[in-house]
This record gives C-alpha cells, structure tokens and sequence, in this order.
C-alpha cells in the first residue's frame, strides 16, 4: 500500500477506536485529575538534582525541557512521518473522521511515525493538561497559574511539532482537509516542512481528499487538490464572499511545480479578471439551450416549476380545449 493511499475501511474503524480509547483515559473527575497532577509532578520532582547549587527549575521549565530534548522519533517506524488537522469527511462514513485519531490509526498499519507515538509527544499527551481536573489539582495542591501552564503547554506542542516536522527525512503523509491558517499544522508544521531540505512542497502528500468548492470551476478545484499547491493553500483564501482578484494574487504567490506553471498562469488570469465567482461558472450548454427554447414554447417556463399552456389554445380538431399543465424537470446539476 502506498503510504499516502486513502484510509481503508479497517483504519477509519480503527481511528474511531482510538477515539473512544483516548475518552477513556480522560480524567473525569478530581480524584483522576489529582491522580495525572501528582504523577507529573512526581517526574519533575525525579529530574532535580539535589545537590545542583543555585535556583532550582520549576515545573513549567520542566515541561519546557520535555519539548526541546525529548526524542520525536519513533525507533519502531519508517521514515515518513503524519501530520494531521481536525477532522475529515470520508467516502462510506455518516460522520466527520477525526485526523488526529486517524493518522494514529495509519501510523499502526502503514508503519509512519506520528508525533503523539513518539517518546516526548506520548509523555506529553499522556498528561492531559488540557483537561480541567487535571489543571485544577495542578493549581489547588501544586500552586500553578492556570494561564501560565496553559501558555506553557501550547508552547511545548508548537516545540515539538516543528522539532517533529524538521526531523522529517521521508515523506509527509497529510491526513487534513483545508488547511486553516492558525492550526498547528498550518502555523507550525507545514512552514517548517517547506523548509525542510528533505522535505518540501514535492515530498508532501495527502492521505484525505480537499473538500469540493462549490463556488470554484472544477478545472481550479482539480488545481488546488495537487498536492505541491494543496500545502501552500490555507482556508479562506477563495473565500466567495471576496472577489475573484483577491484569491487570484494569493495562488499567484504560491511556489508551483516547473509542469504547473502554464496551468497557474492560466488560473491566475481567468480569477484576477472576473468580477465574480458566478461568472467563472456559465450555465451549461443544456440549461441555455432550454432557456432559448421556452421563449418558443407557449405556457411553458423553463425557470419555474408548473405553469399551465394559455386555455385559448387550439388542438388540431379545432376545439378550444385547456392543456394539461407541463411539469418542468429540475436542473440535475452537480451539488457540493
């Protein structure tokens, strides 16, 4: 199986399994919380050396050094490396997919490293100090701001995720789908991996298909889901409520592959000269020729849904006689 093949059925059951195995293990009460609070400070308490002159570190630098030293490598897996952002909707499934879960699931099979499976991402998550009850004991019986320790804990995950992303020697496997400007992964980790020498917008790929634009032709759709233009992209950057233009000088500042580049210039054309996003999407053949034709056909409205033929109207027996009224069949179309 190639590493950035879409999940199998097993995987996506499987990521769902993890998801409920993590609730699981969430404290949800005081007791589990104050349980996780003094097995973390019993680990700081285990790094201190008693005999070291000067100030001691705290518990706060004790999470620090966790980010900044601890491995971000899994020795049991391959090269390439999973990164993941909220959730995705899946062919075959009737609910969202949540990322994080599914590319620990793809990690198992498929042998890919996974920050949350290595030595500092496991340490760390496993002291869930996102969760309430854990913070609280932290504060009650430690005597931690809760505002510093949540500061802290979001930097030690920015830490790790770009230690995570520059170590990355193979490819990236992407389980997301639009990326948002302030997630982990596209404020952290995917610049990083642009950086990367090993990596870069070539060795980057994605597992889960970009979400259709409805307001997008599909020829740009197509464009934007290859995946060198995917990871340069961020959500809202074809926002229909702004104008074609303003997305058209975003996709031109993107880096695109030597083969894409007539591709690009065409696309950047087409988006800075239209005034609206309904103008790059014309009406079908079929619909205008539907359109010309009702204005030929008597009691008949293309646009509508019954309308019945004027009753002045004459069969061929020379009877004044109502027709039957005239059901227009809706546009089938494509929905998004």
């Amino acid at each position: 199986m190639s590493p950035d093949a879409p999940p199998t059925p097993a995987e996506i059951a499987r990521a769902f399994a993890l998801q409920q195995e993590h609730a699981a293990a969430e404290p949800r009460d005081q007791q589990a919380g104050a349980a996780i609070a003094r097995r973390l400070y019993g680990d700081y308490l285990s790094t201190l050396d008693p005999e070291a002159e000067g100030p001691k570190p705290g518990l706060l630098d004790f999470i620090e050094n966790l980010s900044a030293k601890d491995s971000v490598t899994n020795e049991d897996r391959g090269p390439h490396r999973a990164f993941w952002s909220y959730e995705s909707k899946l062919e075959g499934t009737d609910r969202p997919v949540p990322n994080r879960f599914l590319a620990k699931a793809c990690g198992q099979s498929r042998g890919l490293q996974v920050l949350e499976d290595t030595p500092a991402g496991h340490r760390l998550n496993g002291y869930f100090l996102g969760n309430e009850f854990v913070v609280d004991a932290l504060a009650q019986h430690f005597n931690f701001d809760p505002e510093k320790l949540a500061a802290a804990h979001g930097a030690a995950w920015d830490t790790l995720s770009d230690r995570y992303a520059l170590a990355t020697e193979g490819l990236v496997i992407a389980f997301a789908a639009d990326i948002t400007a302030d997630s982990v992964l596209g404020k952290t980790e995917i610049p990083a991996l642009l950086r990367n020498a090993e990596v870069g917008k070539e060795g980057i790929k994605f597992a889960t298909p970009l979400p259709q634009h409805a307001h997008l032709p599909p020829d740009i759709n197509a464009f934007m889901a290859d995946p060198p233009i995917r990871c340069q992209l961020r959500m809202g950057d074809d926002d229909p409520g702004k104008s074609p233009e303003e997305f058209a000088m975003k996709l031109h500042a993107i880096d695109v592959p030597e083969d894409r580049k007539e591709a690009h210039a065409a696309i950047v054309d087409r988006l800075s000269t239209a005034n609206s996003y309904e103008e790059l999407n014309p009406p079908a053949a079929g619909a205008k020729r539907r359109e010309h034709m009702s204005a030929f056909l008597p009691g008949v409205n293309l646009g509508h849904g019954i309308i019945s033929a004027p009753r002045s109207a004459l069969t061929g027996h020379g009877v004044s006689e109502p027709a039957p009224p005239q059901i227009t069949p809706k546009s089938s179309g494509i929905e998004h």
